[in-house]
């Protein structure tokens, strides 16, 4: 795919934009997990406030987004409420840190995966080196999860990476659905909202008897930068590099994030978590052809 240097700046630019705003929200979420705030009540923030937000792309399509393949819409649902709930379902034995290992990881290489076997796409050299070094930070990463060092269960593991999963099904189907960046991520949020807002008919919601500063707290961080500014930088990405190229750099997030602890919380990464961070970040630049194509 050949792009100009214009739009390869807008997408690198946008694809930066939205690594920076995931890594903090893996930081923000452990604030909510520390204010015992619900599942659903964060996924309620999180895509209820863009699909209001959004509502002038998303409404002239209509609820029932006219003209676009159902099938898109399926495969693009894998990153609204389903991603949200099974990452849920996956923190019961994981903590916030087991989900920015595993999931932004896992997530390239599913999209890179589904990209050639449904749709035939074909890398380079480059490419694959690209993916072979995020797999190997990946592998150092999960591991040691995957053998029971850190506590958490083999199943939830299994939940994480189907969560990651739904999020390499939006990066491929976006790009097929004809849709814009924010009429997509609109009617993913009003689709999700519509199936949160029904669970918590059912479980209850503790969100009115939070304070309004930590809900706006999160109405932004969660919703406005995560679910509608993020996104929307993310599928601009992969209008113009494609979905395996742009989904490779959520291989940057838990590096970022562990970061973002080590200035915010002090907490520093280890020789293994380091050598993890490099081995990604070197193939998110080999799968950008940032050495030039081999």
């Amino acid at each position: 795919m050949t792009i100009s240097s214009s739009s390869r700046g807008t997408a690198y630019l946008c694809i930066i934009v939205a690594v920076l705003i995931w890594a903090g929200w893996m930081v923000a979420t452990r604030f909510a997990v520390k204010q015992a705030i619900a599942p659903l009540d964060l996924a309620l923030l999180r895509y209820g406030v863009p699909a209001l937000v959004l509502m002038p792309w998303w409404w002239p399509r209509g609820p029932l987004a006219r003209g676009v393949p159902r099938w898109t819409l399926v495969m693009m649902m894998g990153w609204g409420a389903p991603f949200v709930i099974l990452v849920a379902l996956g923190m019961r034995t994981a903590s916030v840190a087991h989900v920015a290992a595993i999931v932004p990881c896992m997530m390239p290489l599913l999209a890179a995966g589904m990209s050639f076997a449904i749709f035939g796409d074909r890398f380079g050299r480059s490419e694959k080196i690209g993916f072979a070094l995020i797999a190997l930070g990946a592998a150092l990463v999960i591991g040691p999860l995957a053998v029971g060092g850190a506590g958490i269960a083999l199943g939830n593991i299994g939940l994480l990476v189907l969560a990651s999963l739904g999020w390499a099904s939006f990066s491929v189907a976006f790009r097929r659905s004809g849709l814009t960046p924010p009429e997509a991520a609109g009617l993913v949020c009003l689709y999700s909202t519509i199936v949160v807002g029904a669970l918590l008919l059912w479980t209850g919601s503790s969100l009115a008897a939070m304070d309004w500063g930590v809900i706006a707290f999160h109405a932004t961080a969660q919703g406005l930068l995560s679910g509608a500014v993020a996104t929307i930088a993310f599928a601009v990405a992969i209008q113009r590099l494609g979905p395996p190229r742009a989904s490779s750099f959520s291989a940057l997030v838990p590096g970022l994030a562990a970061l973002i602890a080590w200035l915010w919380l002090g907490e520093i990464p280890g020789p293994v978590d380091s050598i993890a961070l490099v081995s990604a970040s070197l193939g998110v630049a080999f799968a950008n052809r940032a050495f030039g194509p081999l």
